[in-house]
């Protein structure tokens, strides 16, 4: 399997931090993003905050996602392209990359807000048992709208509903990190199960930060998934997590019973909202 690499570490270049302004590993996984990839890569270069190393892992595009990253090869602390087994296969190996005390992961089609990772980084310090940072996001529809994704802090929906934490504001420790993989078997719903497994373990280890971190790209009311797939990747999800046969039915009533006022509430905010 042939590997293409770049970036300053290759060059023999390191970054560090200090016990201040701690090192933060931003991990970007991209299968032809070449369209929206500049987007993401120009939100972490600006970021304010001074020790940031960014790590690319390409899944082997062909739309001209690797000259892009070898236009920004000076900006990047490494990237890599090749083929890889889906997207938290390619999180895995960006994470296995990281040096930084805390990581953060930004897809392609995704950025983050000005100044975020700084203030992410002020909210670290002295809370020596938290282990997961969040907040919330930008949600941007496909006629220009957005809408705030606030994070919904309930234990009962995580369990038997959906991701209702928001993955792209997460910044994690580098240390919890390693003990605690994505599943690369799962398509969609890897980081439910990972949110899902590290709230069950400790809720306390998660801070909420009230503010928007990063800025998602989404589809609207294509997002919306028939409910036989929503049902069966759920049960599998919280068979994952072991819950056993009684957290796997309350899940099914639960997802049954908001399928439809979710698949309305999407319909609204891609077609009805009308300010910024």
């Amino acid at each position: 399997m042939s590997i293409m690499e770049g970036g300053t570490r290759t060059r023999g270049r390191q970054v560090t931090g200090t016990p201040d302004q701690p090192l933060v590993s931003i991990v970007t996984v991209v299968f032809n993003g070449a369209a929206t990839l500049e987007r993401t890569l120009k939100s972490v270069r600006e970021q304010d905050h001074p020790h940031i190393e960014h790590i690319v892992v390409d899944g082997g595009s062909t739309d001209g996602t690797v000259d892009l990253l070898r236009a920004h090869d000076t900006d990047l602390a490494y990237w890599s392209s090749a083929p890889d087994k889906g997207i938290y296969d390619g999180m895995n190996k960006g994470l296995s990359l990281c040096r930084g005390e805390w990581v953060g992961l930004i897809n392609a089609d995704d950025w983050y807000e000005p100044g975020i990772i700084s203030r992410m980084m002020h909210e670290a310090q002295g809370r020596d048992a938290v282990n997961i940072l969040h907040g919330d996001i930008w949600i941007h529809y496909p006629n220009g709208t957005r809408r705030k994704k606030r994070a919904r802090n309930s234990s009962f929906l995580l369990r038997y509903w959906e991701m209702v934490l928001n993955h792209p504001s997460f910044f994690v420790r580098n240390r919890y990190y390693a003990s605690h993989r994505f599943d690369p078997s799962f398509r969609v719903s890897g980081d439910h199960l990972w949110t899902l497994r590290a709230h069950l373990e400790d809720p306390a280890q998660f801070h909420y930060v009230p503010v928007p971190v990063a800025n998602f790209s989404a589809g609207g009311a294509s997002m919306s998934v028939p409910l036989g797939k929503v049902l069966r990747e759920g049960a599998r999800v919280s068979r994952a997590a072991g819950m056993g046969p009684g957290g796997v039915l309350m899940g099914h009533l639960v997802r049954t019973a908001l399928h439809v006022p979710q698949y309305l509430k999407l319909l609204a905010n891609q077609y009805l909202s009308s300010g910024k």
